[in-house]
């Protein structure tokens, strides 16, 4: 090739604009470059259509002056569009007698002032795409073999610029889809965050319901246990008040002897050890239920007796299981220090025995009913357990006992929480784990193991 063709495809070759996906600035720049290095004045990028039946100017330059809009079809110039199916070069050193450009000449060649064509189809991933279309004026134009490598040079050059095009339309697209990607993604995230916050505002009311709900049992218990020590304590003191109004009636009519008043200081003394044990007993049961109710609410970490505080907790639960014919056995260890949270506790517990009254036992059981509850030293760790002998759990319900809302007493009331929030406190709580034994007519084992300290 001629060392000043060279010089130019060179150039081209090494120029940003093929490669930047700027498809006019690289098309301007090889048209350009075809018109300084053939020393022509007029040459045109055209674009075949997708029926590839006819083809369009994209970008012409007569001298330097841009024209479009041009459009020439199959149908008109047969012979032009066969050659350019064929053949790599259509080099018309003649255009007006050239067998596929002397179609051209009544309405393209003598109105331009055309005398010579060199024209190199386009090719892009293997089809034709276009072509680069270089005109003469004046005299006839013998187009050298150096002048059409350079053309079809030229010609792969636009190629390479469409192809960076394409990638730089995917980009723009995939960035924007990204984009639009991105969008949706933070719509849905902060629609899930807010469905979460709902969830979890959701859950925790459920969650303040059911504790609230077991706490109602334990003072619906307490107050019926309350209500019999009061009602022997009252009944007690209005019989002592009798007495003594009796003592005093005696006295003022100066027929009160010694046998008398021994009898008096007897039943006086009866009495009043009645109203103790009965108002102590009482105390003890309200202590006990204010000391569990109050932890339950406010689940504060504290270094304490769990034998004595299963004890207190105990206390309260009794009058429920008595309600529901069921024994409550206590089994505990010698004193026993940790520090956790007593509250996480006696909810644990309360739970697990209010669990016990809707499923352990349907109404067709036979024999006693037994819940045991306790806690022993396990090596470094503490073993809290709760058993009773019940119906058990089925293969399905010990699978999913813990999951939240699961219930197999939906009729009975159950929510399906009361498991789930067991299982909560235990592991995220306390930091411990639970074990689960149970078979169908088996009844129910479940050991909660924590860390000492």
């Amino acid at each position: 090739m001629h060392h000043s063709l060279e010089k130019v495809l060179f150039k081209v070759s090494q120029s940003e604009l093929i490669d930047q996906g700027d498809l006019h600035s690289a098309s301007q720049l090889i048209i350009e470059s075809i018109c300084l290095g053939l020393n022509i004045e007029r040459a045109g990028i055209w674009l075949l259509a997708e029926d590839k039946q006819s083809i369009e100017c994209f970008l012409l330059l007569d001298n330097a002056t841009r024209q479009d809009n041009i459009i020439l079809t199959r149908e008109h110039f047969p012979n032009y569009f066969h050659a350019l199916d064929s053949e790599r070069v259509i080099s018309a050193s003649d255009a007006h007698r050239h067998s596929a450009t002397l179609e051209f000449t009544d309405v393209y060649l003598k109105p331009q002032g055309i005398v010579s064509m060199l024209d190199s189809p386009i090719r892009h991933a293997g089809k034709m795409i276009g072509i680069i279309c270089c005109e003469h004026r004046g005299e006839l134009k013998k187009w050298s073999r150096d002048e059409e490598v350079f053309v079809g040079s030229l010609a792969d050059l636009y190629g390479r610029a469409v192809n960076a095009n394409q990638v730089r339309s995917h980009q723009v697209l995939l960035e924007k889809l990204n984009g639009e990607l991105e969008s949706k993604v933070a719509k849905r995230t902060d629609e899930l965050q807010q469905a979460l916050i709902h969830l979890k505002t959701t859950q925790a009311s459920l969650i303040e319901s059911e504790k609230l709900a077991a706490l109602g049992n334990l003072v619906a218990g307490v107050a019926h246990e309350v209500n019999t020590p009061l009602g022997i304590s009252v009944t007690s003191t209005s019989h002592c008040i009798d007495e003594l109004n009796k003592l005093k009636k005696q006295f003022l009519a100066g027929e009160l002897d010694e046998k008398e008043f021994q009898y008096f200081i007897e039943t006086m003394t009866d009495g009043l050890l009645l109203i103790e044990r009965n108002l102590s007993r009482a105390a003890e049961l309200v202590h006990n239920f204010k000391r569990t109710a109050a932890d339950q609410l406010t689940l504060e970490k504290e270094y304490f007796n769990l034998t004595e505080y299963l004890e207190q907790i105990s206390t309260p639960l009794r009058p429920l299981t008595r309600k529901q014919n069921i024994q409550l056995d206590i089994q505990l260890a010698d004193s026993i220090m940790v520090e956790s949270y007593p509250g996480a506790i006696a909810q644990i517990f309360t739970n697990l025995v209010s669990n016990c009254f809707r499923h352990a036992y349907p109404e067709d059981f036979t024999g006693n009913k037994i819940i045991t509850l306790g806690a022993q030293l396990c090596g470094d760790e503490i073993k809290m357990f709760y058993k009773d002998n019940g119906k058990g759990l089925s293969k399905e319900a010990k699978e999913r006992i813990f999951e939240p809302f699961f219930t197999t007493a939906r009729s009975a009331g159950g929510t399906g929480l009361g498991m789930s929030i067991v299982y909560n406190l235990v592991t995220q709580k306390l930091g411990g784990r639970l074990e689960l034994i149970s078979e169908v007519n088996q009844g129910l084992e479940i050991d909660i193991y924590i860390k000492q300290q």
